[in-house]
């Protein structure tokens, strides 16, 4: 009862290590366990509590940006053999997460419907423990049915021993930066640290910048991710700066009634 805005200073001061997403989220976990002991009455009123403005698109936002960058990662995935081609190509046209992509079976895709159904993760349910549905886009489709044919497993995509990949399997990690690096990618600096030019989930921030940038509808995308708001889906789209450049002639007919209002401004 005794908890006030000093202390909740305190803990944010406790903690200014922490980058600004980290400690928002875990501010937004307290003030949720504030407002938890206040209806309870544990406490009569919840300190107010500041949250640092993190930017909805970071600095560090990581994808392949052109379709040339898509040709050359794809390219080069192809010299680690059909397996970690197809692998790659499946995480950059589903925006599928790796626990997704691990556990992936051949019953859950539905080639006539040219549907994905993503149901479960390393740890079980998916990460919004919700049941959704990915299409199979015209890029993936053959490919996808080329690897059935090799591919006898009730799994998708398998590890040497016929086993799923965990978490850290390598296919996740070092295959990819050896891939990264055949295909001329330079490394980058994520978090003041060196890192590879992209990571895995990389690819699934790929699949959402280029659905949004060929025009794809951002509701759709939101299921398609799985997110429970189209606030977290924005995260993912980040756009070229020529993204709208298409865009530039749509409403034409207010075109030509904004040239019949132009006036003379006065110079200075």
């Amino acid at each position: 009862k005794d908890i006030s805005v000093a202390d909740s200073d305190n803990f944010i001061l406790a903690r200014a290590a922490l980058s600004k997403k980290t400690l928002a989220n875990q501010l937004t976990l307290l003030i949720s366990m504030l407002n938890l002991a206040k209806d309870l009455k544990w406490i009569s009123e919840v300190p107010k509590i500041k949250k640092p403005r993190v930017r909805l698109i970071s600095k560090d936002f990581r994808y392949l940006k052109t379709n040339e960058e898509i040709h050359r990662f794809l390219s080069a995935a192809q010299t680690e053999g059909d397996l970690c081609f197809t692998f790659y190509a499946f995480a950059l046209f589903t925006g599928m997460r790796a626990g997704e992509i691990a556990t992936i079976r051949w019953e859950d895709i539905d080639f006539e419907k040219r549907l994905i159904t993503v149901q479960r993760s390393f740890n079980g349910p998916t990460k919004a423990e919700d049941v959704r549905y990915v299409p199979i886009l015209d890029a993936l489709l053959s490919h996808l049915l080329r690897w059935k044919l090799k591919s006898p497993s009730e799994l998708v995509f398998t590890n040497r021993d016929g086993k799923m990949f965990g978490e850290s399997a390598r296919i996740f990690q070092e295959v990819l930066q050896r891939v990264l690096k055949t295909g001329g990618f330079p490394a980058g600096q994520r978090g003041g640290k060196s890192s590879g030019y992209i990571t895995f989930h990389d690819l699934r921030h790929t699949f959402a910048s280029h659905w949004v940038m060929s025009g794809g509808a951002l509701f759709k995308l939101q299921k398609i991710l799985g997110h429970k708001t189209t606030q977290m889906t924005q995260r993912y789209c980040h756009l070229l700066p020529n993204a709208f450049a298409e865009d530039h002639s749509r409403m034409p007919k207010f075109k030509h009634q904004m040239e019949a209002l132009i006036i003379d401004f006065p110079t200075t």
